[in-house]
């Protein structure tokens, strides 16, 4: 699809959501677009403008960003949270310009970002080529729209604070585990560090990293005990770190090598009484997750459980979120330790 091809005609097809709450700017704005041949559903502010979007399922939606209740970036964070408006394309249209508002506009997910000095062309052409771009993306396929969805207020304001409640939950791990490398000198204790704040956060049995370039050695392994667990757990778990370590690099590493450093301050390895559960008890549950920083592939980190489907989504989106940062702090302690051993005398 060209914008050539979406005509006056072609363009009555296509259905746009206007939020503003200007009633001046809503009646300029969708009367450009009407005059185009798009059908236009208006909005007054953000709540407004999620409910139109998941009640109409348009093709494109054009948002004012300071609008009450909900601003134009909380409303399109929302949208492209949801699986049934993530693609829906999202044009700013603002009277903010600056370089941290087109920024920040980005972060939300805006596709594209118009000033309220806008020439009539200029925003017919803008939303054009927002619908062209989004059927590329889609290798010029129908966009598959849901069924329309009918959202209370309190149906968005509760999307709202779900949605704010696991930003602020994302970016407080990874404060917790960018703050190691400034609070924790050297490099192992960097990596207990790293170890011990993911068993905080996801409950587990064992958790582990296994990384190919350790200081003086090639490969190293590191576990550390959160609860109780059989010999048997352990060495299922260490098997694991080298078998998704072998996986993700495709080297062959000899898990019975590894001698890998325990970190068991409680004396939980070993200590489930064999009379409550049979000592050869294995694991029921792995996840593993590859580290790598600056596009280089440092090692695997993993998590282990006795129990069975022990870790849902919410484990695993956790572990994706703690693997970025953990490999940065891990391979900035193993760059400042091999830098001290180089000037040593």
């Amino acid at each position: 699809m060209s914008p050539d091809d979406l005509t006056a005609a072609a363009d009555r097809l296509y259905a746009v959501v206007v939020a503003d709450d200007s009633p001046t700017m809503r009646r300029i704005v969708g009367g450009v677009l009407e005059r185009a041949g798009f059908a236009v559903t208006l909005a007054e502010d953000g709540v407004e403008a999620v409910q139109a979007v998941f009640g109409t399922q348009p093709d494109v939606v054009v948002l004012d960003v300071q609008m009450p209740r909900v601003s134009g970036y909380v409303a399109a964070r929302v949208l492209k949270d949801d699986w049934q408006t993530a693609d829906v394309p999202v044009l700013f249209l603002t009277s903010l310009g600056a370089a941290s508002d087109r920024y920040w506009g980005d972060r939300a997910g805006a596709d594209k970002f118009l000033t309220k000095d806008f020439e009539a062309p200029e925003l017919v052409d803008a939303v054009r080529a927002s619908i062209t771009e989004a059927a590329q993306g889609r290798g010029d396929r129908e966009r598959l729209k849901p069924d329309p969805l009918q959202l209370t207020d309190d149906d968005v304001l509760a999307r709202v604070c779900d949605l704010l409640d696991r930003k602020l939950f994302e970016a407080s791990v990874t404060q917790d585990i960018t703050t190691i490398a400034a609070d924790v000198h050297g490099y192992e204790e960097t990596v207990a560090a790293v170890l011990g704040a993911l068993a905080n956060i996801v409950d587990c049995d064992l958790v582990g990293m296994l990384l190919l370039e350790a200081p003086g050695t090639e490969q190293a392994a590191y576990v550390s005990v959160a609860r109780e667990v059989t010999q048997q757990q352990y060495v299922e778990f260490v098997q694991g770190l080298a078998e998704a370590a072998e996986q993700a690099s495709g080297r062959s590493i000899d898990a019975l090598a590894l001698d890998p450093r325990v970190a068991d301050p409680r004396g939980l390895l070993g200590s489930l009484d064999p009379d409550v559960v049979d000592p050869s008890t294995g694991l029921a549950t792995f996840l593993s997750m590859p580290l790598r920083a600056g596009g280089t592939l440092l090692g695997v980190l993993a998590l282990s459980s006795g129990t069975a489907n022990a870790f849902g989504e919410s484990a695993l989106t956790t572990l994706r979120l703690v693997a970025s940062p953990a490999a940065v702090v891990v391979d900035h302690a193993r760059l400042a330790g091999a830098r001290a051993d180089s000037l040593a005398p």
